[in-house]
């Protein structure tokens, strides 16, 4: 039997154009089959490889060992240029195994590939410098360490780089996509990260580059991490003519009804400082990320002010100011209240003090206990609200339980649907503070209206950047526009149509 094999294989071809045939269908044959099954083509080309190496071991051509004395010429050239293309094929496959099983990550894992990549064709290229040409490498590798100690020195700050990349890559303290912010100031998300150098994406939209060294020795917060949500402090600082205990508790209301901060981890409020000058505070809460942090400030600064407004505290100067805050006047007559909500109220701007002390007397105050109801869905406004204290929240049936949709602080205004389109509220109206509310009638409020046409627009407007901005009115019908220009114009028409305008 053994005989007969040795026969069966003496008769088929060379060894060598056989290792060629399997060389040509890796090469040429297996990417044209397998165009776009990727899977498909890698595992062709590895079978191609086997078969190559089979060949190569079969024709007594050994890759791991030097090239033998060979009398003929062509001989020797074209066994060492098979070994040549076994060590270049081998490293190729290793490398394509490796971006393969780190396709999903391939951002993320970008830097490190490229160094795996890097010392498996080093590898390759030291062994067909051994075993192709059969050159010893140790005094190659003696006279590259000199070279390398003369390129070190001239490249020490881009090596340097080089290294720290290498290290933040293994240690991980930022990912791509990730909001981090450095010791200077500088913060942004995370675009790429390279040999040399990450890319960050800044608040102001441009692209800053920083080096690698810079980042591995500096301070570096990692925003994004272990969760999105992000901490917050603002200090205000306050007259203390009342009590701290209720000062502190008009800023807890105004935390209470900002929308755009999270209710986990709840807001606080802590003292700083207690003089006779001010009451000095800090306001801590977290944003769902680091990017929305302008936003709920600037919301939360403006309900700071309507808060402390409506509770009669005025801001105190900043320390060490020359200016000085003038005498405090008596408190106004809270029947007075109506007057000023109507000065106040930008939608009033274009009434005249007759008309304003003429509607004054129409408001109706109503007063809330926290938890109390002050509308019910399904029920068709007949009064224009206005929040003047306390904390106000929508809440919309989703189901299995009510979702909150919006909070109003005081100066928000509330039933303009109803009062204006005839449409019925979708929410329930709680108070979550015990709440100050008045009231103008529809019937007051549709000649002043048709007296003041400007009055509807800014209306229509006001909804319209509402919707803009995503907060829900608590009135609105069931129009989900993707036009949001065309709303102000739409309830506009509306209102006119029913106040006949």
């Amino acid at each position: 039997m053994t005989n007969d094999l040795s026969h069966l294989i003496s008769r088929l071809p060379n060894p060598l154009i056989l290792a060629g045939a399997f060389l040509v269908a890796g090469v040429l044959a297996t990417p044209f089959l397998f165009r776009n099954r990727p899977v498909g083509r890698f595992i062709g080309q590895v079978a191609a490889f086997a078969g190559f190496s089979i060949m190569l071991l079969v024709a007594k051509v050994i890759p791991s060992e030097p090239t033998p004395a060979i009398d003929g010429t062509v001989q020797f050239v074209v066994i060492s240029v098979f070994k040549i293309v076994w060590w270049l094929a081998a490293s190729w496959l290793v490398v394509d195994l490796f971006h393969a099983l780190f396709k999903k990550h391939l951002r993320e894992t970008r830097f490190v590939q490229d160094i795996v990549a890097g010392a498996v064709y080093i590898t390759a290229v030291l062994a067909i410098i051994s075993y192709v040409f059969n050159v010893p490498i140790r005094g190659l590798l003696a006279a590259s360490g000199v070279i390398a100690i003369v390129l070190g020195l001239a490249l020490q700050s881009t090596l340097g780089d080089v290294f720290s990349g290498i290290v933040l890559n293994i240690a991980k303290p930022y990912y791509v996509g990730d909001w981090v912010i450095f010791g200077d100031g500088l913060q942004g998300r995370v675009i790429e990260t390279t040999w040399r150098a990450t890319q960050i994406l800044t608040l102001s939209n441009d692209l800053a580059t920083i080096p690698n060294s810079l980042i591995a020795k500096g301070k570096l917060v990692n925003a994004s991490h272990p969760t999105k949500a992000h901490g917050l402090t603002i200090v205000i600082r306050l007259e203390p003519l009342m009590a701290p205990s209720h000062e502190c508790a008009v800023l807890e209301t105004a935390l209470l009804s900002c929308n755009r901060i999270l209710r986990t981890p709840a807001p606080t409020v802590a003292i700083r400082t207690l003089d006779a000058v001010a009451l000095e505070c800090e306001l801590q809460f977290f944003v769902s990320a680091v990017e929305n942090g302008p936003e709920a400030q600037n919301e939360l600064f403006d309900l700071v002010h309507r808060h402390c407004a409506a509770a009669g505290i005025r801001l105190a100067p900043p320390p060490e100011s020359p200016i000085a805050l003038p005498p405090r006047t008596i408190r106004q007559d809270p029947r007075d209240m109506p007057r000023r909500l109507l000065e106040n109220l930008p939608i009033f701007g274009p009434l005249s003090d007759d008309e304003r002390i003429a509607l004054a007397p129409k408001l109706m105050r109503h007063i809330y206990k926290a938890g109390e109801v002050v509308a019910e869905p399904g029920t068709v406004a007949q009064q224009l609200s206005i929040l003047t204290t306390g904390v106000l929240v929508a809440l919309q049936d989703g189901g299995a339980e009510e979702g909150e949709v919006v909070r109003l602080g005081p100066g928000d205004c509330f039933g303009e649907a109803g009062v204006l389109t005839g449409a019925s509220t979708t929410f329930r109206v709680k108070a979550l503070t015990k709440a100050v509310v008045y009231e103008i009638a529809k019937d007051d409020l549709a000649p002043i209206l048709k007296e003041r046409p400007a009055i509807t627009a800014e209306l229509g407007h006001i909804l319209a950047r509402r919707e803009a901005m995503g907060k829900k009115l608590l009135e609105q019908h069931a129009v989900h526009d993707s036009h949001g220009n065309h709303l102000a114009d739409r309830l506009a028409s509306r209102m006119r149509d029913i106040f006949g305008l």
